[in-house]
């Protein structure tokens, strides 16, 4: 028990990581930007390389889980994570740094996964949705971190160090959690909920990809381009726009302490069947913008959106079983990580086609899609289980 709950420590403190390495980096990057003397146009490659390499590790974490265990998986994402930050703090060189980024993507999928299935298999839907709650926390906190450092002295590449430092504790500390990471799974009670048959497995799964695609995709996209549409488009000034986007990020962050609190008294389906409502009429306001109150949808969203993944994560391994949760949820990551890119960078050529309005009606969209989509792998579940 006392292993078990130091895993679940281990597991929280690499989401506050995760997190604020990624609320993190665009605060540093102008600093990152002069001293290898690059432009905004670089800050792509920086993304390609997390991106790529977060697709690699995530897609293939659920292999490495069958053959060496969750455990070992997550271990050496966390020593890659912190040997990558360190090399990035270092700073040697441009060419390194953006390896560095690569080897960072690699180990951020391998543990980003590898505790995603851990949790999902073994912990329940409170702890999915507190563990991405304090992803939350370390996004929030990553900016002011990272401020703290270059707005005195200079040194963008200390906040690299020390959450390297953090990343590698937390790995080596996971020596003395045995195997608590690879608990023995009750694939009876977990499939007593209803799996989908066999033959429609595959569609399943592909259906869920395909929502992991879209879900991600929206989420990173509102949270880029809301601004951009509150600033440019309609007017709003630049602090009350920033305020709206911060009023998303603490949606999000709050429904998953929320979900961490309340997620055992009523059923994920229920929940997602009311958030993807709730997304939908996020989006509609968003769009309709009636009495140039659009921004207040961002919280809206925010709140929908913050259950989603956490519980749709939660469910694969009872949908499709949960042997072959560790390789499922791996692409469900790569999925989740292309749409990441795509999406946000459609809207983008969007706006420059029509206008920054592009936001609006993609995200109005997406949610409709990403519903129509649930409810569809619902069906598949629900024929098997009647």
């Amino acid at each position: 028990m006392l292993q078990t709950k130091r895993a679940a420590i281990l597991a929280l403190v690499a989401f506050v990581v995760l997190g604020a390495t990624d609320g993190a980096l665009g605060p540093l990057w102008p600093s990152m930007r002069d001293a290898f003397g690059r432009s905004d146009g670089h800050f792509g490659l920086i993304f390609a390389g997390l991106a790529g390499g977060y697709m690699t590790a995530s897609a293939g974490s659920g292999h490495l889980t069958d053959r060496f265990g969750a455990t070992a998986v997550i271990r050496t994402g966390g020593v890659l994570a912190a040997g990558a930050l360190w090399w990035i703090g270092v700073g040697s060189s441009w060419v390194g740094t953006l390896f560095g980024f690569l080897f960072l993507g690699l180990g951020n999928g391998l543990l980003d996964a590898s505790i995603n299935t851990w949790v999902a298999v073994s912990r329940g839907s409170r702890a999915m949705g507190l563990i991405h709650g304090f992803y939350g926390v370390g996004a929030a906190i990553g900016p002011i971190f990272a401020v703290a450092f270059v707005a005195n002295d200079g040194r963008w590449g200390t906040p690299f160090l020390i959450l390297g430092s953090i990343q590698l504790l937390v790995a080596f500390v996971t020596l003395s959690t045995a195997r608590s990471f690879d608990l023995p799974i009750d694939d009876e009670q977990i499939t007593s909920t209803g799996t989908a048959d066999p033959a429609d497995s595959g569609r399943l799964l592909a259906l869920l990809l395909f929502w992991f695609f879209l879900y991600v995709g929206v989420e990173v996209g509102a949270g880029q381009w809301s601004f951009t549409l509150l600033t440019e488009a309609r007017g709003v000034s630049e602090t009350a726009g920033g305020w709206f986007v911060s009023a998303y990020w603490g949606g999000l962050t709050i429904g998953r302490f929320a979900m961490a609190w309340l997620g055992d008294r009523i059923t994920p389906e229920v929940l997602m069947s009311r958030a993807s409502a709730l997304g939908i009429l996020g989006a509609l306001v968003l769009a309709l913008d009636p009495g140039s109150l659009g921004g207040l949808a961002l919280p809206i969203l925010g709140l929908a959106f913050s259950v989603m993944f956490p519980v749709v994560v939660n469910r694969t391994p009872v949908y499709l079983g949960s042997r072959n949760a560790a390789r499922f949820v791996g692409y469900q990551f790569a999925a989740a990580s292309l749409g990441a890119i795509v999406v946000p960078a459609g809207i983008g050529l969007l706006a420059d086609r029509t206008s920054s309005e592009a936001l609006a009606p993609v995200a109005l969209v997406t949610c409709i899609a990403m519903a129509t989509t649930w409810a569809t792998a619902r069906a598949l579940v629900s024929r098997r289980a009647s």
